[in-house]
C-alpha cells in the first residue's frame, strides 16, 4: 500500500495532507474495504521517508473526518462508508465565471468623497476604540438614528423619533422585518404594476399572495386599492419605481384616506426622491399621516454608494411596539463601524453639502442624456419621468429604435431593463440607469 503513491516533497502543500488526502481518495473510491488495516505510523513514516509526526496528523483528520478508526494496541482500520455516486471532477471541468460588469448600476466615480470617508473612518476607529468589539445595537447606532430623524423630518417632512427608526442593510432585509411583523395582520400585499420587483419577490418569499394593481400617470390607482382585499400596500408615491411619477396631493389623500377607512398599512418606498432637478423634492407620504398608517423606507445606497449597504426604516407607533416585543428575533445586518462613521459625516454637516454636490453631477448627466437622445432619435422615442431620480424610462416607437438602442447599450456594458406595463401593451419601454455612466462615455456613445 507504501508504494501506491509518491510524495511531492517540492510542493507547496503540506506533507501531511498529501498523505490524508491519498487515503481518503483510497477510502472514497473503493480501493480500501471496510476494516482493511492501514500501515502502521512507524512502517509508513519509514517506507515514505518522513517523520512519525507528518504520519499521525494525516491519520488524525481521517479519523477525524470518519473515514478510519484507531483501534487500541491493534491501528488504523477503514471504516464502511454507505454508498454514495462522488463525481469527481477534473481541473478541466472545474469552471469560474466572471462576472459580468456594468458600467451604469453604481454610482458616480466623483460623486463619493473617499477622503472624506476615510476620515471620519479613522476618527472612529481612534476615537470610538471602547464601540467597535461588539455588534452594536440590533435597532441600529443611535448617533445615525439621531441624525436620520433630523434628516428626514427637515429634508422630507417625516414625522418621528430616532425610537422609531430600524437600520439595516438593505430594504429588502428590512421588508423581511415587517412581512414578519405584520404576517398576523394580513396574507396579501398590493404592490404597484409595474413596481420594484425585488419587493414584491420579498414578499413572496415570506409567503404573502401578491395583488398588483396598476399605475398611470398619478401613480397607483385609489380606485383599485378598494376593489382588493390586501390591507398592506407597497407603493414609491414621491418618483414611482419605474415610471418615475410623482403622485400629486389628491391622490395621496386618496390613498391615505383608504389606509384610514381599512385600518391598512402603507409602506413608502422613498429610495431616491431626494434627487430632483427642476423641483423641490416632493414631501413625504407619511408626513401627511403623522406616521399612523404609514411605514417610511429609505436608503443610503444611491445617495452614497451601494457598497456601504445602509438602509432604514421608520416604523408606526403601534409597530415599533410590536417589534420592541419582538426584537431579539431579528438581527442586526449593516456594519457598525460604517454606521458610526456616517452618523460622524452626517453630524459634522457634510451630508447635506454631498447632496448638492451630487444632484449637480446627476442633473448634468440627466441633462445630456436627454437632450442627446432627442437629438439623435427624434421623435422615434419618447422619455418618460426624467425630471427626478437617476433613470429614465425610454418608450421606443419604433423597431429602428430599439435595435439601435439595445446595440449601443449592449456594446458598451450599459444594463437596462424592459418594463411590461399593462397601460403600454402596444410600445416597449425600457429602463436606464444612468447614475454610473461616466459623463465622457455618454458624450462618447450618444
Amino acid at each position: 500500500m507504501i508504494d501506491r503513491f509518491i510524495l511531492d516533497k517540492k510542493s507547496e502543500e503540506k506533507l501531511y495532507l498529501q498523505i490524508y488526502k491519498h487515503y481518503k481518495d483510497e477510502i472514497m473510491n473503493g480501493k480500501i474495504m471496510k476494516d482493511e488495516k492501514l500501515p502502521s505510523v512507524r512502517e509508513l513514516a519509514k517506507g515514505l521517508n518522513v517523520s512519525k509526526i507528518t504520519v499521525e496528523a494525516s491519520y488524525n483528520q481521517l479519523v477525524a473526518e470518519g473515514y478510519i478508526e484507531n483501534v487500541p494496541r491493534k491501528g488504523y482500520f477503514a471504516v464502511e462508508l454507505n454508498e454514495y455516486a462522488f463525481k469527481k471532477k477534473t481541473k478541466q471541468e472545474i469552471r469560474y465565471e466572471k462576472r459580468k460588469v456594468h458600467i451604469n448600476t453604481g454610482v458616480d466615480k466623483e460623486s463619493f468623497d473617499i477622503k472624506l470617508w476615510r476620515k471620519h473612518y479613522g476618527w472612529v476607529l481612534r476615537e470610538k476604540e471602547d464601540e467597535i468589539f461588539d455588534g452594536g445595537e440590533l435597532q441600529g447606532e443611535a448617533i445615525l438614528r439621531q441624525e436620520i430623524s433630523k434628516f428626514i423630518s427637515k429634508s422630507r417632512g417625516v414625522y418621528c423619533t430616532p425610537d422609531q427608526i430600524i437600520i439595516g442593510s438593505g430594504s429588502q432585509y428590512l421588508l423581511g422585518i415587517i412581512s414578519a411583523l405584520v404576517r398576523e395582520k394580513t396574507d396579501s400585499v398590493i404592490v404597484e404594476d409595474p413596481g420594484f420587483v425585488q419587493a414584491r419577490q420579498t414578499f413572496e418569499d415570506y409567503g404573502f399572495n401578491i395583488e398588483p394593481v396598476s399605475v398611470d400617470k398619478d401613480g397607483i390607482k385609489t380606485d383599485l386599492l378598494y376593489d382588493s382585499v390586501g390591507n398592506i400596500a407597497y407603493i414609491s408615491p414621491s418618483h414611482q419605481y419605474p415610471m418615475g411619477t410623482v403622485m400629486p396631493i389628491k391622490r395621496r389623500l386618496e390613498v391615505l384616506n383608504w389606509a384610514r377607512e381599512k385600518d391598512s398599512l402603507i409602506i413608502e418606498d422613498d429610495y431616491d426622491s431626494i434627487i430632483r432637478y427642476e423641483t423641490e423634492p416632493i414631501p413625504s407620504l407619511q408626513g401627511l399621516d403623522e406616521g399612523e398608517h404609514v411605514i417610511y423606507l429609505g436608503s443610503f445606497s444611491k445617495l452614497l454608494t451601494p457598497s456601504i449597504r445602509i438602509s432604514y426604516m421608520v416604523l408606526t407607533r403601534s409597530l415599533i411596539e410590536t417589534y420592541n416585543k419582538n426584537k431579539n428575533r431579528f438581527t442586526q445586518t449593516a456594519s457598525k463601524l460604517e454606521q458610526l462613521t456616517l452618523g460622524q459625516l452626517m453630524k459634522d454637516g457634510h451630508f447635506e453639502r454631498h447632496l448638492k454636490k451630487i444632484n449637480k453631477i446627476y442633473y448634468k448627466k440627466n441633462m445630456m442624456i436627454k437632450e442627446r437622445l432627442k437629438k439623435r432619435f427624434g421623435d422615434q422615442i419618447t422619455i418618460i419621468g426624467g425630471n427626478s431620480g437617476l433613470h429614465l424610462i425610454i418608450q421606443l416607437n419604433n423597431q429602428r429604435a430599439k435595435e439601435e438602442l439595445e446595440s449601443i447599450f449592449c456594446d458598451n456594458h450599459i444594463f437596462t431593463e424592459q418594463i411590461e406595463s399593462g397601460d403600454k401593451k402596444d410600445y416597449k419601454l425600457i429602463l436606464l440607469t444612468y447614475s454610473g455612466i461616466p459623463l465622457e462615455v455618454i458624450e462618447k456613445i450618444l
